[in-house]
């Protein structure tokens, strides 16, 4: 009897000391910051080269994050859109990109909010890359409390969780089973060749390149070299 009653009084001895080891809710300032998921420390790659030539335009969901707790209202927080005129690559509003609200919130009882950037096809992007950056912008209520820092050189430093570079390009990789057996078929690699091979054939370029979980079998891409070969026999092409 003595023993359960031991037992009893130790359990009790416990349960208290969990309630006052309970960890309190936090309390403090609220926070803003980009998603590090999405990015290469503060840039996000947009490969035109890989989307088939009719797509023009494309969404990009950036996505924000909540550091702190949800509220029961909206909050705003806002974003400036810099496009530095010094910048041999810099995008311009309306050509490389549609403008952009410079306001936005954090939905109530949500911990984290997307902003849409619809991005434009060129081209220029043919001959050269473009890039712009999107930086969030502190409120009373949504400050930076959090960011990784970035050295750019041994003195300079940015905060690279508080913005996006968008840049985009018209790069086309060379798909991995070129030299295997592409080099026999459609002789040496030009990105030019395999674009016009995506656009006549109707083939994703994803696939073509081998980024896809089913690749393009050997047998077909010998069925497209000799469609190609004769569709080039009316349609001479050059490439680069």
């Amino acid at each position: 009897m003595k023993q359960i009653v031991f037992i009893l009084s130790l359990l009790i001895v416990i349960l208290d000391a969990c309630k006052e080891e309970e960890i309190a809710p936090y309390k403090g300032d609220c926070g803003i910051y980009f998603d590090v998921k999405q990015a290469v420390l503060d840039t996000i790659l947009i490969p035109w080269g890989l989307r088939n030539s009719e797509i023009k335009e494309q969404v990009v969901n950036l996505k924000v994050c909540l550091l702190g707790d949800v509220a029961t209202y909206d909050r705003k927080f806002l974003i400036e859109v810099i496009s530095d005129e010094t910048d041999s690559l810099r995008s311009l509003e309306g050509v490389d990109y549609l403008k952009l609200p410079t306001e936005y919130v954090m939905p109530a009882n949500k911990a984290e909010t997307n902003i849409p950037v619809t991005v434009l096809r060129t081209d220029v992007l043919m001959q050269q890359a473009r890039r712009f950056t999107i930086r969030l912008q502190e409120t009373s209520e949504l400050q930076f409390l959090y960011s990784r820092t970035q050295y750019v050189d041994s003195v300079t430093s940015r905060m690279i969780d508080i913005q996006r570079v968008i840049y985009m390009n018209e790069d086309f990789p060379e798909p991995w089973w070129w030299n295997s057996y592409g080099k026999s078929i459609f002789g040496e690699w030009s990105a030019t060749k395999s674009k016009v091979i995506c656009d006549v054939m109707g083939i994703d370029r994803g696939v073509w390149v081998g980024n896809l979980v089913e690749p393009l079998t050997v047998g077909y891409i010998r069925f497209v070299g000799k469609y190609m070969h004769r569709w080039l026999q009316e349609n001479p092409t050059e490439d680069e």
